[in-house]
């Protein structure tokens, strides 16, 4: 449990940090203080990149640091500045790391814009409080909506403009119109009455909450608590188109998508249908590609299978084999050349191996041969005797010898 700094029997002799004192601080402003509003000029603006501001609300006797958080300030109709009167709703706070105490701003608004304005902020403050503008609560709008229920006032210069844009830009689908007062005391309840007839028919891709602009007090039906709550509880998708670009009224923060103008909501329907068009014309033209794509594959692969039947056909193996046959013979004939002449080379070399060895080369080459009457050559001395008659053999004749010794 914290302990309350503030309590009588607090002992003083304890040592408390920094922080402990701080946060006993924080607890006890935090708590003393509801949500209040507060008056002042704001000074020393400071607005950071992160979309915060930072500034000094003051009078002619004090001052209070104030921050507005961008989440906060994203929400405004208002750009607040440097020496502006405001009037500010928020609660009393403490930045604990410098031990400041601050005012938190969740609501902010100039001074002297009238009670309207006061009025404008309280509900928005409301509302947004219960969450009925989180953006968990809208719905997508469609991208190519093809019928519109637009409610606006039939004598409004919003709805020529609306219907001039959507013609000029070629939207081909369905509007039908519901007429409602859009000022004066009257129109919430004509407003809601005509959102009731669109739900209830629950045959529309879209709904237009428009009218032009004006001052604060000709747009505030569209500020109406049960028309607000009305349009942010709708099945069908909303847009609101309400004023001119600065003009912000509380439909803009229930509807589903907020359009700067009257034109600018049509412009957007018409945007989509130019892009769906667009698009549609891109896939008509593929589809159109589609046949000459798939003709020009299946020739193709007809080309690829006539090629490969082509090679296996009989005629083409039979074509095949002739042709193996062919360098089968060629290489055969090659063969059979080159045996043939090896060999013819090694009769050659025997012949004349053989020549080389013969008597008559012998005989040539200057050597004479022995022989006995018998024809047997004597090739050895110890074959002769005393008295032998030998034969010599010349290269040109013979000649019979004795033998003397």
């Amino acid at each position: 449990m914290q302990t309350n700094l503030f309590e009588e029997n607090q002992d003083s002799s304890e040592i408390w940090s920094v922080g402990q004192l701080t946060r006993e601080i924080k607890s006890t402003l935090e708590n003393r203080f509801p949500p209040v509003w507060i008056k002042g000029e704001i000074s020393n603006l400071r607005a950071q990149p992160s979309g915060h501001r930072y500034f000094i609300l003051k009078d002619s006797t004090s001052q209070i640091k104030a921050v507005l958080f961008k989440g906060d300030f994203s929400h405004l109709g208002y750009i607040p500045q440097e020496g502006d009167e405001c009037v500010a709703y928020g609660n009393v706070t403490v930045y604990e790391p410098r031990g400041d105490y601050q005012f938190r701003i969740k609501h902010l608004m100039q001074d002297g814009t009238g009670n309207l304005r006061l009025q404008f902020d309280r509900l928005k403050a409301k509302l947004l409080d219960e969450g009925l503008f989180d953006d968990s609560q809208k719905v997508t709008l469609p991208k190519l909506p093809r019928k519109i229920a637009l409610i606006t006032s039939i004598r409004g210069a919003a709805l020529q403009d609306f219907l001039s844009i959507l013609k000029r830009r070629k939207w081909s689908g369905e509007i039908d119109i519901f007429n409602s007062s859009v000022q004066g005391r009257d129109a919430p309840k004509e407003l809601i009455n005509a959102l009731s007839n669109v739900e209830r028919d629950n045959d529309y891709d879209l709904v237009v909450l428009t009218r032009g602009g004006g001052a604060i007090e000709d747009l505030w039906a569209f500020n109406d608590e049960e028309l607000v709550r009305a349009v942010a509880s709708s099945k069908t998708p909303i847009i609101s188109a309400i004023g001119h670009q600065t003009d912000f009224v509380l439909t803009d923060f229930a509807a589903d998508f907020r359009a700067e103008t009257p034109s600018a909501s049509a412009e957007w329907i018409t945007s989509q249908h130019i892009q769906q068009i667009e698009h549609l014309k891109a896939l008509q033209i593929h589809l159109r590609d589609i046949p000459q794509q798939a003709i020009r594959v299946r020739h193709e692969k007809l080309t690829l299978l006539e090629a490969k039947l082509q090679v296996l056909s009989p005629q083409s193996k039979m074509e095949s084999y002739h042709q193996h046959l062919d360098d089968f013979s060629l290489r055969m004939d090659r063969v059979m050349e080159q045996f043939i002449g090896h060999n013819l080379y090694k009769i050659d070399s025997l012949h004349q191996r053989l020549e080389s060895s013969s008597m008559k080369s012998v005989l040539n080459r200057g050597f004479s041969i022995f022989e006995n009457l018998n024809g047997q050559t004597i090739d050895r001395a110890e074959k002769l005797k005393k008295n032998d008659i030998v034969k010599a053999v010349f290269q040109d004749g013979s000649r019979e010898m004795k033998v003397e010794n």
